[in-house]
């Protein structure tokens, strides 16, 4: 065959092929078979860090990485790491979408994150920027995060965490303060309060519930129908140093939370800043011994921005970064609050380091409360306690300065070494080294006053902080006999302490509110030679 045939029979046979594409049938046409597909290449391995974000100082920041091209199956292993800009912490730095507290800056700052993805064989990472901006903090949170003491108590030589425990659930930064918004946020409410002075009761006297604006006044951050829990240190913080950054939670589920919010209130006066309130999500109303119970077992002060300071003996600070705090059943819905501290001075003539904040002073019904506008020139001693949470008789109702013998007895040391139970007010006692009167409570409100409408009545005006004050009469040897403050709590006959998460006189059926206080004794301090006592101006 000549070549010119070859070519013909070659072009007719791929013309007869091509044609028969619509399928072969009856009509002869040929059919066509698609080839197999071939593999599509191997998708590249890539994470991405998410959209840059712009917040405000103590927010709490949520990242999310999304890691795409890993081979099917891989176990991807995540790592974040604060390339530049303000100091940070995540709550954990080795998840997909961490968290971490924005810090406290001056002026606009940028931080600049990177996040590692790997299968152990293929590594990649991305980057993205967050935006801090500052925000606007009231007059009263900037007066109170001011870093001024005045005559503050440190309660013993070595800085610690006394306590840490959750006080209560879901009432601060609601967004209303009612009958039915109580319910709602399962807080107490005391509707039939009647006020012996005729005038209507105050929310204060109804509920412990906080309003969202409220809280933002008097707090660094923000609430939202958040917890509450008391952090007491046994020396004054420097409170230009405390932010939500400061304080690291470890919950009994193994989960990592930060506050939303920290205040002094309500222990704001100068001599009172050994406390620190944090509002945020750190558990359920779930007892410890119940397995869907949630609470912080760990507190750890970490380095943040401007890291966390106390003050104690002879002004001296102390860089708290490090301080821990464990307990594994810690909670308000497992025990009521506590003593963490009693330590008994000589009452000075004029008592120093009381309110000291007068955007406070002229807004508190609760002021003057001190022993000296109390008992006058006839208070010689004053036992402080310090609680671990607010102290109320239900939750709700303040304690009276004539409720001592209700609540609290004085041991002291007798004459031949005995104990001497300090059981009433206005009862002389015989112990070593003289006589001591018990003369009341104070730190408490003003005192009575029926000329001007001030009862000792559930409207009462008390200033609900971490201190109560014992006042004594007597002998200064016979002060340096006092040993030990006991709440005997609902033992023979006394009454037990709630924290304001308690259910108050009328509580609703069906919500689970915190229990009483147990029964407590604390060993006093006598600090007669040496008042245990620092002051500090204020920080610019």
């Amino acid at each position: 065959m000549n070549d010119f045939r070859k070519h013909y029979l070659a072009v007719a046979l791929i013309s007869a092929t091509l044609g028969g594409c619509s399928g072969g049938g009856d009509d002869g046409s040929a059919e066509v078979i698609d080839p197999e597909p071939s593999t599509p290449p191997a998708a590249t391995p890539a994470v991405n860090a998410g959209d840059d974000q712009e917040v405000i100082e103590d927010d709490l920041v949520s990242l999310e990485a999304v890691s795409s091209g890993f081979r099917d199956n891989a176990s991807i292993t995540y790592n974040w790491r604060n390339v530049d800009g303000p100091f940070m912490i995540f709550t954990e730095a080795s998840v997909a979408d961490p968290q971490f507290v924005a810090p406290d800056v001056a002026s606009e700052q940028q931080i600049s994150l990177e996040v590692t993805a790997s299968d152990g064989t293929t590594t990649v990472t991305d980057t993205l920027m967050v935006i801090v901006t500052p925000g606007e903090e009231s007059p009263l949170t900037n007066a109170t995060f001011n870093g001024e003491l005045s005559s503050a108590d440190y309660w013993d030589a070595e800085p610690k965490i006394l306590s840490a425990g959750m006080g209560f659930d879901n009432i601060i930064g609601v967004n209303e303060i009612s009958e039915a918004a109580a319910l709602d946020a399962g807080g107490a409410w005391y509707g039939s309060v009647v006020c012996t002075s005729g005038e209507e009761a105050s929310d204060a006297n109804r509920t412990t519930m906080a309003v969202v604006a409220g809280v933002s006044n008097v707090s660094k951050g923000y609430a939202d129908f958040d917890d509450g829990l008391p952090i007491v240190f046994s020396w004054p913080v420097a409170t230009e140093t405390a932010d939500v950054s400061d304080f690291q939670f470890t919950l009994n589920t193994g989960e990592v939370v930060f506050p939303n919010a920290v205040t002094l209130l309500p222990n704001w006066e100068l001599n009172e800043r050994n406390t620190i309130v944090a509002f945020g999500a750190f558990g359920n109303r779930g007892k410890p011994s119940e397995s869907d119970a949630v609470y912080p077992v760990r507190l750890d002060i970490v380095e943040d921005a401007t890291p966390l300071s106390l003050v104690g003996p002879g002004g001296q600070e102390f860089n708290a970064v490090g301080l821990t705090w464990t307990s594994p059943d810690t909670t308000g819905y497992g025990s009521g609050p506590i003593l963490v501290g009693a330590k008994l001075n000589v009452v000075e003539t004029t008592p120093s380091g009381e309110g000291g904040l007068p955007l406070l002073e002229q807004n508190s019904p609760a002021l003057p409360n001190d022993e000296v506008s109390l008992y006058g020139e006839v208070a010689d001693f004053r036992i402080r306690v310090l609680t671990s949470g607010g102290f109320s008789p239900d939750g709700i109702t303040g304690l009276h300065p004539d409720d001592y013998e209700d609540f609290f007895r004085v041991h002291a040391r007798g004459v031949n070494g005995e104990t001497v139970l300090l059981e009433s007010t206005g009862d002389d006692y015989t112990v070593d080294g003289g006589t001591l009167r018990v003369l009341g409570l104070s730190d408490l409100g003003q005192a009575i006053d029926e000329g001007n409408g001030i009862f000792y009545d559930d409207c009462y005006s008390e200033d609900r902080d971490n201190y109560i004050d014992i006042i004594l009469s007597g002998d200064l040897d016979a002060a340096r006999s006092v040993t030990h403050v006991e709440i005997p709590s609902i033992a023979g006959g006394y009454r037990a302490f709630y924290n304001p998460g308690g259910p108050g006189p009328e509580p609703f059926e069906g919500i689970r509110y915190t229990e009483p206080g147990p029964a407590d004794l604390e060993p006093v301090t006598i600090a007669i030679d040496d008042p245990m006592r620092v002051s500090r101006s204020p920080q610019q």
